[in-house]
């Protein structure tokens, strides 16, 4: 079955919507972005969800782990406190300490994945447990459907087994192994494959183009890219994604998946907010809340670093002295049949040598700056669009403005040597996505 299911789908989740009228089984993982009218989540008992971890809470101080130090994840992981311990006692209370935390830690991924499983039903969610399965003690409810039963989202839950012992029959459960894969159809199977064995090669049937219209039908739920239509309103950060990696952009509009707020989007939404209030202005910037599972005293407190680090590096910058004539402008760009959101950092007003007024539009970065020629090549058609912007709202000639990138940690202005024109920037989008007349 496996190597059935690699040859005719390379065992990915599908991504088109399900067909009505039909019941698909996935686990919790798999069915991340998705969403039905119905879902059945079964199994919700203590030991299934949240189930028993394989390695216990004792993390990689178990036999034959690898340290988390070593790992490529290490920044999420818990950390042992071994270094600075100089007693046994504060070794093993750093022992203690780290084995809660992988335990803090672990909850928190099964509380995720409860939440992903009870939020993909559109309209109607059953959400089911029992006592007994094939264990010779009965069970306890999960503590999330308790939870839900403790606000009044469900109604009480039974306090215990009205059985002492296991009610169900052993022999119910038993099943011959390996099953037949084709069932009670084997001898309608078998007779069909026989027939096709005996047939003339490229003879033409009454079913003939029944079958040429099945076999395009599939190729066209198979061509994924066919099946996305590509949104209204766009993004000005996504636009380089459009038209460099369609096929990853349409994978995710079909199959959306919600991220956490990574610690380096939120450092910059705050650098953001307090350039904002620097210079009087107030903008619609919001402040990513992270839950208090993910961001820890100790990260807060090497956010807060970093943030002064950055602030005093503005501060000694040439924007800290002039005074934006915009800061944080949200411009709705018409452009092609759709709308390109353009969020400006700030646009300052000087004059040139001839005593011509000029604009620059600056958009902050707190990341890196770009690797080579060409990624900047691919980051410079969000300031082509944000030029275009604000030249449309403002009523001002393309050519009198100017737009560069500040990159904040490195202290750098990058400025490229030329920003795409209108006409180019819309080959470029129809040359990607395509034009809708």
């Amino acid at each position: 079955w496996l190597r059935e299911a690699e040859n005719r789908d390379g065992l990915a989740p599908r991504p088109e919507d399900a067909e009505p009228g039909t019941v698909q089984l996935l686990t919790i993982h798999g069915s991340k972005g998705l969403e039905w009218d119905l879902v059945a989540v079964p199994r919700f008992t203590e030991g299934e969800l949240p189930g028993t971890p394989n390695e216990g809470y004792t993390g990689w101080l178990s036999f034959g782990s690898l340290p988390y130090e070593f790992r490529g994840d290490k920044a999420e992981l818990p950390v042992l406190e071994w270094r600075s311990a100089t007693t046994r006692k504060e070794l093993l209370d750093a022992r203690d300490a780290f084995k809660l935390q992988v335990q803090q830690r672990y909850e928190a991924e099964e509380r995720r994945l409860a939440y992903v499983a009870v939020t993909r039903a559109r309209h109607s969610l059953l959400l089911s447990s029992s006592f007994w399965a094939t264990q010779s003690k009965p069970r306890r409810p999960s503590p999330f459907l308790r939870s839900l039963a403790d606000d009044g989202v469900l109604p009480p839950l039974p306090v215990a087994s009205e059985f002492e012992e296991n009610p169900l029959d052993p022999e119910t459960n038993e099943i011959v192994w390996p099953l037949d894969p084709l069932g009670g159809r084997r001898a309608a199977v078998t007779w069909a494959a026989e027939q096709v064995r005996s047939a003339t090669p490229d003879s033409a049937g009454a079913w003939d183009r029944d079958l040429d219209l099945l076999l395009e039908e599939r190729r066209r739920r198979l061509a994924a890219s066919e099946l996305v239509g590509v949104p209204t309103r766009v993004p000005a950060s996504r636009f380089k994604d459009f038209v460099t990696d369609p096929a990853s952009v349409a994978a995710s509009l079909r199959r959306p998946m919600p991220q956490r707020p990574y610690r380096a989007t939120r450092l910059g939404t705050l650098f953001h907010s307090w350039v904002e209030e620097r210079f009087g202005l107030s903008g619609a910037t919001e402040v990513i809340d992270a839950l208090s599972i993910e961001i820890d005293e100790d990260a807060e407190t090497a956010e807060l670093e970093q943030l002064a680090t950055l602030q005093a590096t503005f501060a000694a910058s040439p924007w800290a002295a002039r005074r934006p004539v915009e800061v944080e402008r949200e411009i709705h760009l018409p452009f092609d049949g759709r709308i390109v959101i353009c969020k400006i950092d700030a646009v300052y007003a000087y004059s040139d040598a001839d005593s011509e007024e000029r604009f620059e539009v600056v958009d902050w970065k707190t990341g890196k700056a770009p690797r080579d020629a060409a990624d900047l090549e691919q980051k410079q058609l969000q300031l082509a669009l944000y030029r275009l912007a604000y030249a449309r709202w403002a009523g001002i000639d393309p050519s009198l403005i100017d737009a560069v990138f500040y990159y904040v940690a490195d202290d750098t202005v990058i400025r490229p040597e030329r920003l795409y024109d209108e006409r180019e920037l819309v080959d470029l989008w129809r040359a990607a996505v395509g034009h809708e007349s």
